[in-house]
């Protein structure tokens, strides 16, 4: 059975036109789905960044909890030091040089706690900053694995070319047109007199 060629042109474009939808509603899907993991993804390091976070936080707020505890065990200390030299009833300059003797003791102590303190708190700084980056790392990477979304430009260009195909499909199967200047000469006889007086037939070449 033949087809006429406007049919099948018809009906090759059309499969382009199928195909190249589909193409696109497969891409528009996939760019969806890309999305979303990329969400969750994104979700999923800030809540490890803030339990990363509220970790650091602790630490920092347990070292400012012990140096607190230290600096009211050694008031303590001084306050029992002078307590004891006053009640054993000493005067005179030895009495003031024990309570001063304390005080110093107290301040060496204080200092060590305020230089520990500097460097926890440095540490804890590095720390924060530390999560941020793998973060900021994270959701790069991320971010890396999105698929990007069809334009329906593409889908128009898709479209496009499917119907250019049935065109050309539908003129490759229309049949050539006769004669032209292609042709061949067809052949004429005619009769004529040869050199010498003698009859003969001779043959014309005429288009």
């Amino acid at each position: 059975m033949c087809f006429p060629a406007a049919v099948v042109g018809i009906a090759t474009g059309l499969m382009g036109a199928v195909q190249s939808i589909a193409g696109y509603q497969a891409q528009s899907q996939a760019a969806r789905a890309s999305e979303r993991a990329y969400q969750q993804q994104r979700t999923l390091n800030q809540e490890a960044a803030n339990r990363a976070y509220q970790q650091q936080q602790l630490k920092m707020k347990g070292e400012m909890d012990r140096a607190s505890q230290q600096a009211e065990q050694g008031l303590i200390r001084r306050l029992q030091a002078q307590g004891t030299t006053l009640s054993a009833g000493r005067t005179g300059q030895s009495i003031g040089g024990l309570l001063a003797d304390a005080e110093r003791v107290e301040g060496r102590d204080l200092a060590t706690l305020g230089m520990n303190l500097a460097y926890a708190q440095q540490d804890y700084f590095f720390g924060m900053e530390n999560i941020y980056n793998q973060q900021r790392t994270a959701d790069i990477n991320a971010a890396s694995q999105r698929l990007a979304k069809p334009s329906g430009g593409e889908l128009a260009l898709g479209l496009a070319g499917a119907a250019m195909s049935g065109v050309q499909a539908g003129m490759a199967l229309k049949a050539p047109s006769a004669g032209g200047k292609g042709d061949a000469p067809i052949p004429l006889p005619y009769d004529t007199a040869l050199p010498g007086g003698r009859a003969g037939t001779v043959i014309k070449w005429t288009n």
